[in-house]
């Protein structure tokens, strides 16, 4: 019987649990891992604020299991670990400190997890202090869209306190069940002549050993002394892995699936999100044939002006700027893009710079305008190889231009767009009119309980009464008990003010809309 040649069967066992940590600044993601891990990390970095990536991998006391946990110092390698397959981040902490609630890098967690196909945990923290409310923390949480268990939800949450470690071993026991649940193997087949595939989350050079890439194994196993390929500026390279360390610096003689680890002595600092592969052999060949199959599953239309201001007016109904990286060949220049830029305004529209610089169009330069939703603008530089299909595939918008007018002239037209009413509108949700409630400055609060969908604070509204409209407004605020939200989901009781007054009685419905 002929051998296959295609791929290499592996053994469908249970794998390690990746596990990633998001929330807002300074509410205890460090000091939480700091206590499973039995280490004092934090007091280490500068200002008690994580400052780079840290991955490491801890077995549970007293159980046959091992966890891989990730902390970053922002949302970026969650992010790229969702855009660049999902599959390597499995669960995902949110974060969220009992004395200070839902804040604004506890809403974009949120928004970041709702992408992903990692299963949520909510981790309340720092339950050791005093005058606490639980419950209001929870109606938060579930008020900003994530739907928690006890709350008509299915999202598990644990109270833990990082500085005391009550709760921490809940919380491991609750990761290894979702784990269990998800029935998470290594199970991938993959290439003949591959064992195994590694993605990178951070390099830096160390003085004694060289370049050390921080790395979490996605599939297959690694071991000092294989060969690792990857592909780096258009080029293909293969190394020799002269040395695997943990977090700590302790010696490692194989990764397994899910494991973290740092691997020495690569030729380059590998960026956040690389991915590489580890070969039977020293050579290229093979290598380039994976990357080409890869290119061409992964091959995406690049996208045009139209379509990034079209899908900017959709999601940002309230913009107001349009943030813009600038790259350009000199500082004069530069200096002058910067300068008529600043200066073009369109209704209420203007151009935000929130970065700039004299140089090639870099990796560091897309993941920014990622993160902050950005065009990205060149005057006759260069876009660095592999940076241009990077952008496309993550819809960046990056224009090169050689004519200085032409720069001005296109981002005038795209604020004139955006600045165009939204062409239609789409009910997001209704509520039904349950009580009256008259304030002693005149004003009117209409008591609801939402039927379907969601409403949300600054979207139109239509007060409906026996099919005939009575009037339209907008949602001025929204109160659950005596807590001010920004939006309130199906089958919750709240309290509206609208900004215009309209007539409305016990009985009356309410229609959510927003822009489309």
């Amino acid at each position: 019987m002929a051998k296959s040649t295609t791929s290499t069967i592996k053994e469908c066992k249970p794998r390690t649990p990746v596990v990633t940590i998001l929330g807002h600044v300074d509410h205890g993601k460090t000091t939480i891992l700091d206590r499973i891990r039995e280490a004092d990390v934090q007091s280490s970095e500068a200002g008690g604020i994580t400052q780079k990536v840290s991955v490491f991998t801890v077995q549970i006391p007293g159980k046959n299991h091992e966890i891989t946990f990730v902390d970053t110092p922002g949302h970026e390698a969650f992010d790229l670990m969702r855009s660049r397959g999902g599959s390597i981040a499995d669960i995902v902490l949110l974060i969220v400190a009992a004395n200070d609630g839902v804040q604004p890098q506890t809403k974009e967690s949120i928004e970041i997890i709702k992408k992903s196909t990692a299963k949520p945990i909510v981790v309340i923290n720092k339950t050791d202090l005093p005058n606490i409310d639980l419950e209001k923390v929870k109606r938060d949480i579930v008020n900003n869209g994530m739907q928690l268990e006890g709350f008509g939800g299915n999202i598990p949450v644990v109270e833990v306190s990082g500085k005391t470690g009550a709760g921490i071993n809940e919380l491991l026991d609750l990761i290894l069940l979702v784990a269990e649940v998800e029935g998470l193997k290594d199970n991938v087949e993959l290439p003949k002549g591959i064992l195994g595939k590694v993605f990178i989350l951070e390099s830096v050079k160390d003085k004694f050993k060289g370049n050390m890439s921080s790395t979490v194994l996605a599939q297959g196993s690694l071991c000092q002394g294989n060969w690792f390929g990857y592909k780096l500026n258009g080029k293909l390279y293969v190394e020799k892995i002269k040395g695997l360390v943990t977090e700590e610096g302790n010696s490692l003689c194989l990764l397994e699936c899910g494991c973290g680890g740092k691997i020495i002595g690569l030729s380059h600092l590998l960026g956040l999100g690389t991915e590489g592969y580890i070969l039977e052999k020293g050579e290229t060949k093979l290598l380039e044939s994976i990357y080409k199959k890869e290119a061409k599953k992964e091959e995406i239309e690049e996208l045009s002006i139209e379509d990034f201001f079209s899908s900017v007016d959709k999601k940002d109904e309230e913009v107001g700027s349009l943030n813009v990286i600038v790259k350009s060949s000199s500082e004069g220049s530069l200096e002058a893009i910067k300068n008529t830029l600043s200066k073009i305004v369109e209704d209420e529209y203007s151009v935000k710079i929130i970065d700039s610089g004299v140089g090639s169009i870099t990796l560091k330069d897309i993941e920014f305008a990622m993160l902050s939703k950005a065009i990205v603008i060149g005057f006759e530089v260069p876009i660095e190889a592999g940076v241009s299909d990077y952008a496309k595939k993550n819809r960046v918008l990056v224009k090169t231009y050689d004519i200085i007018y032409k720069i001005f002239e296109e981002i005038k037209e795209a604020l004139v767009t955006l600045s165009l009413p939204s062409e239609s509108e789409e009910e997001i949700g209704n509520a039904r009119v349950r009580a009256i409630f008259g304030l002693s400055d005149g004003s009117t609060v209409l008591g609801c309980k939402v039927e379907k969908g969601i409403l949300k604070r600054d979207c139109k509204v239509y007060v409906v009464r026996s099919d005939e409209i009575l009037g339209e407004s907008k949602i001025k605020s929204i109160r659950i008990n005596k807590d001010q939200v920004n939006e309130v989901r199906n089958g919750f009781e709240c309290g509206i003010q609208l900004t215009d007054q309209v007539e409305a009685k016990e009985g009356d419905e309410i229609y959510c809309y927003k822009k489309v």
